[in-house]
């Protein structure tokens, strides 16, 4: 069905246009290449959802300092945030090192689409602010943002494949597959993962690593 309901629409569309009803223009053309964009996301995102259902997934695990990691994702981010009149900030002292094993590549996807996330439901003068500490045994990251939120309703479903929630987050474009990505590569690290949040409250991810000297 995730696959079929993109493709209909573009069928849909270029038969419309073969045929004379739609007609031929910038803005169809336009319209449909983001189709294609987007379901070409949709595929990536399938794919790689496969691959850690699969157990099929290669790990090249080693210590690793989560605030590089962070960090560069972060910046990443700036550009996107700034266009989107975001206020996007991380808080992490100089003086610790918040070393974790694991998947660099992995681990950075986890970031980047919690990260992602964010922005995405995040109103444009809304705040992302971002958190790196370690206990004893922990290296908690932090993500808290003013976005528009999930109903407490949806909160229990949000990790599984393709639930996008209330009609407001499904209005966003996205495919529904990134928490669920997200909670798979987490499960394999042993990493653990809390989501509070309300409707039009913003949402708070909190994610715990093991913490390694």
């Amino acid at each position: 069905h995730e696959v079929r309901t993109p493709l209909n629409i573009l069928q849909n569309n270029f038969e419309a246009m073969i045929d004379g009803i739609f007609p031929v223009d910038n803005e169809r053309l336009t319209y449909l290449n983001e189709e294609v964009i987007r379901f070409g996301k949709l595929i990536d995102n399938l794919n790689a959802l496969k691959e850690v259902e699969a157990e099929e997934m290669v790990l090249s695990m080693e210590k690793i300092d989560l605030k590089d990691i962070v960090s560069s994702v972060v910046k990443e981010f700036e550009v996107i945030a700034e266009n989107k009149n975001l206020d996007i900030t991380l808080e992490c002292s100089t003086g610790i090192q918040c070393n974790i094993l694991g998947d660099s590549d992995k681990i950075k996807q986890v970031v980047i689409n919690l990260i992602s996330n964010a922005v995405k439901f995040t109103q444009e003068k809304g705040e992302i602010n971002i958190t790196l500490k370690e206990t004893d045994e922990k290296v908690i990251l932090k993500i808290e943002d003013t976005g528009i939120g999930i109903k407490e309703e949806d909160l229990p479903y949000i990790f599984e494949r393709l639930y996008r929630g209330d009609k407001s987050r499904h209005e966003i474009e996205g495919t529904g597959i990134g928490l669920t990505i997200v909670r798979n590569i987490l499960t394999i690290h042993k990493a653990g993962i809390e989501v509070k949040s309300k409707d039009e409250k913003g949402c708070v991810v909190t994610v715990y690593f093991n913490r390694v000297l």
